[in-house]
């Protein structure tokens, strides 16, 4: 028969629950502070920045007039500041191609989603894996006046597109863009732009 443990042989030592109760409350405080890490775009390690006021300008969910035919006027791409900026800050810098116009109506407001491809190759080193993507075209979107006038006309427009995730003011994902005209002098500026952006990294 085994002999009946003694309090002596299950009383562990002095110093051994101390540093055990150390770790739980240690353990037990990292637990109940640890926050949610945020929010990454797919495929990539890189972790998402705010919607502000600088994306807003930059990526201002627009479609430039140029790229649809509606404007007369003979201006360079190269006046545009933000062009640059955007070739340098966007996960995906593309020739882009609108395979799908859709409209969600309510009431006398419409939202537009266009399902858009990207081209191959590139035009700067893509930093997410997605090759597809839906673009949101709401009333207060810059782009609404011009998705309303074409429509469904969009479909199989092709535009050089500028793309990059951010984390919206409800800490949720979203998408945020700009279509410049898809000609040869904008995929020139890009393509300088990345170059020298390269060429400054450290």
């Amino acid at each position: 028969m085994l002999p009946t443990p003694t309090e002596s042989m299950i009383r562990a030592p002095a110093p051994l629950v101390a540093a055990l109760a150390v770790a739980l409350l240690v353990g037990g405080s990292a637990a109940c502070g640890a926050s949610e890490p945020p929010p990454r775009a797919a495929g990539s390690e890189r972790a998402l920045a705010p919607y502000d006021a600088w994306a807003r300008q930059v990526f201002d969910d627009n479609i430039e007039p140029a790229a649809v035919g509606l404007t007369l006027e003979n201006s360079s791409p190269r006046g545009d500041r933000l062009l640059r900026e955007r070739a340098l800050k966007a996960d995906v810098v593309a020739r882009v191609r609108i395979n799908t116009v859709t409209v969600d109506s309510v009431g006398d407001q419409s939202i537009y989603h266009l399902g858009i491809q990207i081209g191959y190759p590139p035009l700067a080193t893509p930093k997410v894996d997605d090759r597809a993507f839906e673009l949101l075209i709401r009333p207060t979107s810059l782009a609404y006046g011009i998705a309303k006038a074409f429509d469904s006309r969009l479909r199989g427009l092709t535009f050089i597109g500028f793309i990059r995730h951010f984390v919206e003011e409800t800490g949720e994902p979203g998408i945020h863009w700009h279509l410049s005209p898809d000609t040869a002098e904008v995929a020139a500026i890009v393509r300088e732009a990345v170059a020298l952006g390269e060429l400054s990294a450290p």
